[in-house]
């Protein structure tokens, strides 16, 4: 199971420690969980929006009755026009019952978000139906992520004073939908019809959002470890784990023991066949003889430990634990140590054989194989529990070899970090894992330091994609608001102007959010296109020649706007004065005629467009695909989609480089307007913006590799139990 990434920057101590620590701002963590909730339900209800919408649309298609029809077709339009209000009515639904929940005493906690049973008996029964629709999306989403919901609801008690009370996180979510709707002024039936259809959508859109918040807290220390185990939706197939893996089973050891046990023999074959492929004796050694027996083990893996050379990437030694059972103290082990050793090496195999490690890391990882070998002898609980020391150390390794390309050489900050406590735990390590704790410690607090410093280009490199993409969207706002003038045969001089000075005028209206001044350069738009169209009439040229002077004011005073050369805007006005002027006497004057619409051309290949933004010592290679290609349907593209749409802050993906070769970044930012993603690094200010669909395009043409989340230990024992599953 992926450990979730925390949304903040605070040191992963190992769990021992984490629990420790009580120093939590309250009510501050209250106030970020608050707010990010907020955010990811908007997000969440942006994404399912069209959905509604469409499926309303629907509805109204098939409907028998005009009443139905109508109502159907207005609500989907309404739905459609109040976007934006829908979305800041339901963040700030979600704050108001969000803080009366906090508010509310331990006794009244779980009444506070739905009304008291006795008020259904005082409203109509068109109240009624919505409330019973409002308490049935949140009992999807309680059958659905009950323990998640169980995990968030006690982690925001805590915070809010309640030691045994629990939010209920459903509720909040669910009537706060409700009364985004009810704000927004869809109410009556049409407010019923969506949220019945809110309902069939709750758990695949607002499920996620539940995981999200329980992995803030986690990385904020809230209650790291609680009764009930903090598991994710099932239907957020990321974090979904099948209660049937063997690689959760507390008995994983004895698993692991059926995949290097040998064949069994009969009793007459003597005692080769007693033990594992090395023939151990399983005699009737005393005590006391065992006892000495281990000791001298112990000692010889501490010769061992200490005589493995350094090792290179580009030779990679046999596995040194395969070497150690076939000496002298190998073969003489006990039974149980016996396959132990068989199970570790086994485990190296594996994690040697591992395409996402690169072979620096590796190279570093096989060093440990002794001191993991004697912690694994020493304590059987080493394969099942992942708090226990060495499996923590390994982890942070795991998360080091992500960060490391497979070009990472001792110049690499990671690279050198992990050599040096590979180091200390060849050299230091006896038989106490308290070593294993303190590098545990030590390499999280330095990891941590790393994405600090990716989360800190991050800050510097965001700003810049915003804005890029806020003109990108006001771009195509202006290009669909004028596109229906600009098909229409006008004058060269008003197709010209409409075309680049007016479109550049609409932009900035659109990314300064001035909705009024936006209004007013469409009706200036209007008045301009109505006024070359000759009168028929000498009244109506005079009343024309009588509105010319304001118009041709409104159009000086949005042109004098834009920062545009003095030559160039005389023209345009002078070129103006010529047409109204033919106007006015009643001659056409020159029309350019749309271009013909032409047959459709063969599919032009969709291709990626690459573009350097440079401000400062911040650098930016945005990435999107070429023109308004999209990607066409195929397997192939959707699940490299999927892939794309299940990535999390704090995941890393490996680019292509014919120059430098592969090279990693880290998942630092998504942008909430398009789904823009902005890739780090620590060790660089250069950084990658890339639209979803041209990240998508680029894994499925291998261009682009999402790294593993989980641990390579992890990886290994899962594969090693497939093995065992498939034989």
């Amino acid at each position: 199971m992926a450990v979730p990434v925390p949304a903040n920057n605070v040191i992963r101590f190992p769990e021992g420690v984490r629990g420790a620590l009580v120093d939590v701002d309250h009510p501050g963590v209250l106030a970020e969980a608050r707010d990010l909730m907020g955010c990811k339900l908007r997000d969440a209800f942006r994404s399912v929006l069209p959905r509604v919408e469409e499926e309303l649309l629907s509805k109204g298609d098939v409907a028998c009755g005009r009443a139905q029809r109508v109502l159907f077709y207005h609500t989907g339009e309404a739905i459609h026009a109040k976007a934006p209000q829908l979305e800041g009515a339901l963040v700030a639904k979600w704050s108001a019952l969000f803080a009366q929940a906090c508010r509310a005493s331990s006794k009244g906690r779980r009444g506070a978000a739905s009304s008291p049973p006795q008020e259904l008996q005082l409203v109509d029964f068109g109240a009624m139906d919505e409330e019973l629709v409002v308490k049935a999306i949140a009992g999807s989403l309680r059958s659905q992520c009950d323990e998640g919901l169980f995990a968030i609801g006690r982690r925001l008690a805590f915070l809010s004073g309640e030691t045994e009370g629990s939010l209920p996180i459903e509720h909040l979510i669910a009537e706060s939908l409700g009364g985004a709707l009810e704000d927004s002024g869809l109410v009556g039936k049409a407010k019923l019809e969506i949220l019945q259809l809110m309902e069939r959508h709750a758990v695949d859109v607002f499920g996620p959002t539940i995981d999200d918040l329980n992995a803030f807290l986690i990385g904020r220390g809230v209650l790291t470890q609680l009764s009930r185990t903090c598991s994710s939706s099932p239907n957020h197939p990321r974090n979904a784990t099948d209660p049937g893996n063997p690689a959760e089973s507390a008995d994983l050891f004895a698993l692991l023991q059926e995949l290097v046990r040998p064949p069994q023999v009969s009793a007459g074959t003597g005692g080769a066949g007693c033990g594992p492929s090395t023939g151990v004796s399983m005699g009737g050694a005393s005590p006391a003889g065992m006892a000495v027996a281990m000791e001298q083990v112990m000692a010889s893996l501490d010769t061992l430990q200490r005589a493995v050379p350094v090792q290179t990437a580009a030779a990679l030694m046999d596995n040194v634990l395969r070497q150690f059972h076939s000496s002298d103290a190998g073969q003489n082990l006990d039974y149980l140590h016996s396959v132990t050793v068989d199970i570790v090496a086994t485990l190296f195999d594996f994690i040697f054989d591992d395409a996402s490690v690169a072979d620096p890391i590796k190279a570093l990882v096989a060093r440990m194989q002794i001191p993991v070998l004697k912690v694994a002898m020493l304590d059987k609980t080493f394969f099942s529990s992942k708090s226990h020391p060495a499996r923590r150390l390994l982890d942070g390794i795991s998360r080091a070899a992500v960060r490391c390309g497979p070009q990472a050489g001792h110049d690499n900050p990671l690279y050198a970090r992990v050599a040096e406590i590979v180091e200390r735990l060849q050299n230091e390590f006896s038989q106490d894992t308290e070593l294993f704790d303190t590098l545990c410690i030590e390499l999280e607090a330095f990891l941590e330091s790393q994405e600090a410093a990716a989360d800190a280009h991050a800050v510097n490199a965001a700003p810049l994609v915003a804005e890029q993409e806020r003109y990108e969207l006001a771009a195509a706002a202006a290009d669909h608001a004028l596109v229906g003038w600009l098909a229409m045969p006008l004058p060269l001089a008003v197709t010209d102007l409409l075309h680049n000075e007016w479109r550049k005028l609409l932009v900035r209206h659109y990314m300064d959010g001035d909705n009024v001044a936006w209004e007013a350069a469409m009706d200036t738009v209007s008045e301009l296109v109505a006024s070359v169209d000759i009168p028929l009439d000498v009244p109506s040229r005079k009343r024309l020649a009588a509105r010319l002077p304001t118009l041709v004011r409104r159009i000086c005073n949005g042109l004098g706007r834009l920062e545009m050369a003095d030559d160039r805007r005389l023209a345009l006005i002078d070129a103006l004065f010529s047409v109204h002027a033919a106007v006015l006497r009643g001659t056409a004057p020159p029309i350019v005629t749309p271009r013909p619409v032409l047959p459709a051309a063969e599919p032009v290949p969709v291709s990626l467009a690459r573009e350097q933004v440079v401000r400062g010592e911040t650098q930016i290679e945005r990435i999107s695909l070429a023109g308004e290609n999209e990607l066409p349907p195929s397997r192939d593209r959707a699940d490299a989609l999927s892939l794309v749409g299940s990535l999390q802050r704090g995941d890393w993906v490996e680019f292509a480089n014919p120059e430098s070769g592969p090279l990693r970044y880290r998942l630092s930012w998504i942008s909430p307007q398009r789904g823009i993603l902005l890739f780090t690094t620590s060790q660089s200010p250069r950084a990658i913006s890339v639209s979803p669909n041209a990240l998508a395009l680029q894994i499925e043409r291998g261009e682009a590799t999402l790294m593993p989340p989980e641990p390579m230990f992890d990886r290994a024992v899962n594969r090693a139990l497939q093995k065992l599953k498939a034989a």
